[in-house]
């Protein structure tokens, strides 16, 4: 990662029929495909407690992982922001561990 300002693209293959009808929707709902994508994005990098749900429920659809793999990953997730919150550690300090193990932060206390 070079540059974290660059723009970069994401491009999928759907049916043409999907493709009419999220454009229906996303006009319905007053949203740009850029804007719903770049949300979807976001929710996701953030572990957004909604999305993390979506996202069980695709592993489960799809088959991709079996259940009791599915039940791991939520308790390790759940065990992680526990910890964190223990040894309170931020958001921010979370946004900024590669500055900080690389000493491009200098603690100012």
């Amino acid at each position: 990662m070079r540059d974290p300002n660059k723009n970069t693209t994401f491009s999928f293959y759907c049916y043409e029929h999907e493709s009419v009808n999220l454009k229906i929707r996303l006009r319905y709902d007053g949203l740009k495909q850029s804007e719903f994508f770049r949300s979807l994005l976001l929710k996701y990098i953030n572990k957004d407690p909604l999305m993390l749900s979506l996202v069980e429920d695709i592993k489960s659809e799809q088959k991709i992982m079996g259940k009791k793999r599915l039940k791991k990953t939520k308790e390790d997730y759940e065990r992680s922001k526990e910890l964190l919150e223990d040894l309170g550690i931020t958001e921010s300090d979370r946004e900024n561990i590669y500055d900080i193990i690389e000493g491009n932060i200098i603690d100012e206390e």
